[in-house]
């Protein structure tokens, strides 16, 4: 019998919620899941000692690569969760073998801070940020 009752009683509770326009949907909860999310952009130009502009060097960075143009300008990014200091290494590699010289590789770190990002949606997405990073090469000894 009491079972019948909170069966009767909830089923009221509901039809009188509805009656007067009660709304419990989905996107009127103030909750999110996911992570927070920004977008770390690293551009400059590699250069061999003497100041000229190398092309083809590849530019990695966070699995983002691009290869130098004929200026030695270069442009690759990282989608990353921002830390208070977010810091990722550049990869730079000589894979045109002796087309243009040869030239030593180098790893170069460059890190970001949080008040750096700008331009977030005020949810999960807290903006982006870009630096300019310019590399000198160095030739390999023959």
């Amino acid at each position: 019998m009491k079972i019948k009752y909170l069966k009767l009683k909830n089923w009221l509770l509901i039809s009188l919620a509805g009656v007067l326009g009660i709304n419990v949907s989905c996107d009127q909860m103030t909750e999110e899941y996911g992570c927070p999310m920004a977008d770390f952009n690293v551009k400059g130009k590699v250069t061999d000692a003497d100041g000229n502009a190398i092309r083809g060097i590849k530019v990695e960075m966070d699995y983002y690569c691009d290869t130098t143009d004929a200026n030695g300008y270069y442009s690759v990014r990282a989608n990353s969760i921002p830390g208070d200091v977010s810091r990722f290494d550049v990869y730079f590699a000589d894979i045109d073998g002796s087309e243009n010289g040869l030239f030593e590789n180098d790893t170069v770190g460059v890190s970001f801070t949080r008040s750096e990002l700008t331009g977030g949606d005020g949810h999960w997405y807290e903006g982006a940020a870009t630096k300019t990073l310019d590399v000198t090469l160095q030739r390999v000894e023959e």
